[in-house]
């Protein structure tokens, strides 16, 4: 019976300090994909990367630490998905998580 009091005696001398509630991570969601003469289109919110473009993104998320998703669709190829990993890797990028749809 003293335990309960002892309890509620010292909870309300002291606030409980705030907890912080853990944010949804901001994932980057880039789509690749393999036309019929073996090259690969990249695309980022609905819109196609160039190399440069993708470059350039790949830079930006890499000093952020940002984690790149890289969603292989039906029907683009393996390669494809391996040649946009190296390509992420060599600019710096570290986290990137593989999706197949």
């Amino acid at each position: 019976m003293a335990v309960p009091i002892l309890l509620a005696a010292m909870l309300s001398q002291a606030p409980l300090p705030a907890v912080p509630i853990p944010a949804e991570e901001a994932v980057q969601e880039i789509v690749v994909t393999a036309n019929r003469k073996g090259r690969c289109r990249v695309q980022l919110e609905d819109r196609n990367l160039s190399d440069k473009q993708l470059a350039a993104n790949a830079r930006s998320w890499a000093a952020t630490g940002v984690p790149v998703r890289v969603v292989r669709p039906r029907g683009a190829g393996y390669d494809c998905m391996a040649r946009i990993a190296f390509s992420l890797g060599r600019h710096g990028v570290r986290l990137i998580q593989f999706v197949e749809r």
